[in-house]
């Protein structure tokens, strides 16, 4: 029986493929192609509430959640932490450098939950794009949209009123990872109000506030692990 289990039990090269094979990325490869490309990976895991890097001291690379759930956060002149981005399975994260540019971090990196990524180091990363040019290109715009996404979340936290930021965020997080129940739609993640607060460069006491007049005002209902969204159109009203 204990051979039996052994034997089933998925190896990382076996781990990266069947992740690869399900994303965009990569579906325009064939399987010989998708075992190359794995060479390339290096398949990490996380427990929950481990750093994956900081951003002082962060190796350029290109990251492919797996699974789990991370956060990648942003330190502030004035010692203020903002979330600048959850990021999801299948979503691409990291950045890479070229030539003699400088070297640059954007964030650092946190498992909210027990997670498994894909690694690409820089170097490997200029190989396989060398070899699969049209793979690297479509990794490149992912991790760059995303970068710029994050520029944006912090133009957007550095104006406009807070309800409109946790409106947003709450929205956004609807449609990426929302679960429509009826007319509602709830949102399971272990996210605490200081990460809401993180999210949107608010207070704590602020992000407590607008959320208990929302569910007051029956727009949504807050417990342990989900936010129900009710009122959906209420909350689009708020970014107008």
């Amino acid at each position: 029986m204990g051979k039996r289990t052994a034997s089933k039990r998925k190896t990382p090269e076996d781990i990266k493929l069947d992740f690869i094979r399900k994303i965009h990325l990569f579906e325009t490869l064939s399987s010989e192609e998708l075992r190359e490309v794995a060479t390339y990976m290096t398949l990490k895991e996380y427990e929950k509430g481990d750093y994956l890097f900081f951003e002082e001291d962060a190796e350029p690379g290109i990251f492919i959640l797996v699974k789990g759930l991370v956060k990648l956060i942003k330190e502030t002149q004035d010692g203020k932490t903002i979330i600048v981005r959850l990021v999801f399975p299948g979503d691409v994260f990291g950045w890479i450098e070229w030539g003699n540019a400088p070297k640059a971090t954007y964030y650092t990196a946190m498992a909210v939950l027990d997670s498994w990524v894909v690694y690409i180091s820089n170097r490997d990363f200029i190989n396989l794009a060398i070899k699969y040019p049209a793979v690297a290109i479509k990794m490149t715009c992912d991790a760059t949209a995303n970068l710029l996404n994050t520029y944006e979340i912090l133009k957007s936290i550095a104006s406009g009123r807070v309800e409109e930021r946790i409106a947003k965020i709450l929205l956004e997080l609807a449609d990426r990872v929302g679960i429509k129940k009826n007319d509602r739609i709830v949102i399971r993640l272990p996210l605490t109000r200081q990460d809401i607060a993180e999210m949107t460069g608010t207070t704590v006491e602020t992000a407590i506030r607008i959320m208990s007049r929302w569910k007051k005002q029956g727009f949504i209902n807050t417990e342990r692990g989900y936010i129900e969204i009710i009122k959906r159109r209420e909350l689009e009203r708020l970014l107008i």
